[in-house]
């Protein structure tokens, strides 16, 4: 197996992760979801992400709230109530899962500069978001989204791989401007604690990737 290859390969694993984090911000947990959380092979998953120094703690503080949540009464209603208080509702402003919420702080805004550059993004790339999710193109979700599509196309496009690191890298460095605020005040704010666990499991593993692709796409050369 060359480089390339390599790469490709750690890209599927890396965008498995991305889509299930993805998918736990886009909407509420049903029965399936959180019955998924509680299974084995998501227990192994989650072990072997404990296995990087950087996420061990967040990984057991998640284990430790899948656990609180199998003892929660009417555990499905009340974490999408925390669902909503947290992520659709107009306040707290530092819990909204959208970009323009958080990068301009003095004129926060559902659908700002940075859902239009993600939107055009999209564009030219080729994508556009699922018709049944109606929100914002910035929403956390798509953005994780996103980072798991490219992920998975540096399996699939060799050449282009290079390119689809530094998109990545990219994309990752504009989320981490504002990620670690919104995991603070998930934290502030989830009284439970699921959601605000999960937002520091993501921030961390997001985190962690960077370092990984700081390693793997050099960095231009500066002027002498």
């Amino acid at each position: 197996m060359n480089a390339s290859q390599e790469i490709g390969q750690i890209g599927q694993q890396r965008a498995a992760v991305y889509a299930w984090f993805s998918g736990l911000f886009a909407s509420e947990l049903d029965k399936n979801a959180l019955d998924n959380l509680q299974s084995e092979p998501v227990e192994q998953w989650l072990n072997a992400l404990s296995d990087e120094p950087l996420m061990q703690n967040s990984v057991s503080q998640f284990q430790q709230m899948i656990q609180a949540v199998t003892i929660r009464p009417d555990a499905i209603l009340e974490l999408s109530a925390d669902f909503a208080s947290l992520f659709l509702m107009a306040t707290p402003v530092e819990t909204q899962p959208y970009a323009s919420m958080h990068i301009n702080k003095d004129n926060p805004r559902y659908y700002g500069q940075s859902s239009a550059d993600m939107q055009n993004l999209l564009t030219k790339l080729g994508l556009q978001t699922h018709e049944a999710f109606h929100e914002p193109e910035d929403h956390l979700a798509i953005i994780l989204e996103l980072l798991s599509h490219l992920a998975y196309a540096t399996s699939e496009q060799m050449d282009n791989q290079y390119e689809l690191l530094m998109l990545q890298q990219q994309q990752i460095s504009q989320l981490l401007v504002w990620l670690p605020a919104f995991s603070t005040a998930c934290q502030q704010h989830d009284k439970f604690g699921f959601y605000a666990a999960l937002a520091d499991l993501t921030l961390n593993f997001i985190q962690s990737d960077r370092l990984w692709l700081a390693e793997i796409v050099p960095s231009p050369h500066l002027p002498q």
